[in-house]
């Protein structure tokens, strides 16, 4: 069994253009991200460094960042420019746990994208949203934060999630619902959190090439991997702004994977990425 993140297409009502292809509306755009469960045969875990060779980071860059999927979404640069300001919402489960589980993630991802981050007392405040729901109450929410069409892919994932992005492609929010139970179920509760709020960053497509990474359709890492982090680091590096193209972001990309090269960042990148909060939480034999 593995879990697929996803950008889906789904139209949407009155003026709205669409939601998963990316829907418009009054100069915001939307995508729908989705966590799907399916079951098949899989690779095991890859222990090898393929992965740090710079063209296969550079490579995963474009297939992951860039590639241009979705007919109505350009495949430019977009990520966050402005602090994240998370609000988390719980009505099932454990709530303190949950909370955990946000703030250990965002603390790792606030070092690695350079962006502050905080936590929000009201909805209103917050750029970055996040409800742990029940089974039940999971289609309503979903209708109510992203669209009622949004709930017929509930049928096929353990959780959701969507972004918006301006005309600058600047992404303004970003909004994740996951039903607990069946997120329980399915033993896939830290993968939820881990991938839905990585993904909202700006790592728009799943891969079907390149892996070890949480994005992968052919590994089935949960947490954040050593590729993770590099692409990370290259989406939100000062010289790669929000709209480049591949043409334009390539020279950028390059001088940065040398310069990366040289100070031994990318050999230690997996050392590096697991230190962060959830990887030490860990029991040894969890890891």
């Amino acid at each position: 069994m593995s879990s697929v993140f996803r950008l889906e297409y789904m139209p949407a009502d009155n003026n709205k253009k669409w939601f998963g292809r990316a829907w418009h509306q009054g100069g915001t755009f939307f995508l729908a991200l989705l966590l799907v469960v399916f079951s098949g045969s899989l690779l095991a875990k890859n222990v090898e460094h393929h992965w740090k060779d710079k063209r296969y980071i550079e490579d995963s860059f474009y297939d992951i960042v860039l590639r241009g999927e979705y007919e109505r979404v350009r495949p430019v640069v977009r990520k966050w420019t402005q602090p994240l300001r998370i609000w988390v919402s719980s009505t099932a489960g454990d709530a303190d746990e949950q909370l955990w589980l946000v703030a250990m993630h965002f603390v790792h991802i606030g070092d690695i994208i350079g962006l502050p981050v905080e936590f929000v007392d009201r909805r209103e405040q917050a750029n970055v949203r996040v409800f742990f729901t029940s089974d039940k109450q999971a289609p309503q929410v979903v209708t109510r934060e992203m669209s009622a069409l949004a709930v017929r892919q509930l049928d096929h994932s353990v959780c959701i999630g969507q972004i918006r992005f301006n005309r600058w492609a600047e992404i303004t929010r970003g909004t994740v619902v996951i039903p607990v139970e069946r997120a329980q179920r399915e033993g896939k509760m830290m993968p939820c959190v881990v991938e839905e709020m990585t993904q909202m960053l700006g790592l728009i497509n799943d891969s079907e090439r390149f892996y070890p990474t949480g994005f992968s359709d052919i590994t089935e890492d949960e947490l954040l991997t050593g590729l993770d982090y590099l692409l990370l680091k290259l989406l939100y590096s000062p010289n790669l702004r929000n709209g480049m193209t591949v043409a334009q972001a390539a020279p950028v990309i390059r001088r940065q994977l040398d310069a990366w090269e040289r100070s031994g960042l990318i050999h230690n990148a997996d050392h590096v990425i697991t230190n962060g909060p959830l990887y030490a939480s860990l029991e040894p034999a969890e890891q």
